[in-house]
């Protein structure tokens, strides 16, 4: 195929991709994973969608490993300190010893604080280009494919990578 495919020749659609509830907690999105992962796939973000399957969000494996971090372990929030800087990796010593207990709670805590934005869409007409094009400015793996407002699946990188394998290697 020319890399004038379309989205549409090569999306994965809604019901191939985890996707979860703008409502769920941190321990449903560990859960939807592990379960993708079992049917041998590896996925790396979730769809998040609201009760009209809405696309509100994306939450990524690191923003959800995030989710379970202690409060001091998250990055970026050391920057306001004066003066030396705390060995923060160093503390990741402490968080071993209570880490199973504390991310089991942390776990409840709802997804919306750690989803993130949607940087862009792609509707099933559009040309392959556009979501290379999107991929590497926004420098995601991953965009939502839209049709009629409504998301109906996902376009990976590694999907528009083949393609464009196949234009470069066969062209």
């Amino acid at each position: 195929m020319p890399l004038s495919t379309t989205i549409r020749d090569i999306y994965h659609p809604l019901a191939e991709y985890p996707h979860i509830r703008d409502t769920a907690i941190l321990q449903d999105a560990f859960a939807v994973l592990q379960g993708a992962f079992s049917t041998g796939k590896r996925f790396r973000h979730l769809l998040v969608l609201d009760a009209h399957d809405q696309l509100v969000g994306v939450l990524g494996i690191r923003d959800i490993l995030r989710g379970v971090f202690p409060d001091y372990l998250r990055t970026g929030e050391h920057s306001h300190f004066a003066g030396a800087q705390p060995d923060v990796p160093a503390l990741t010593l402490i968080w071993q010893e209570t880490c199973t207990t504390q991310c089991k709670e942390a776990s409840k805590k709802p997804i919306k604080g750690f989803m993130g934005a949607v940087p862009d869409t792609v509707k099933l007409s559009d040309p392959i280009t556009l979501a290379a094009y999107f991929m590497v400015i926004h420098n995601t793996s991953m965009l939502p494919v839209v049709d009629n407002n409504r998301v109906v699946g996902v376009v990976r990188v590694i999907d528009v990578f083949n393609e464009a394998s196949k234009a470069v290697l066969h062209g």
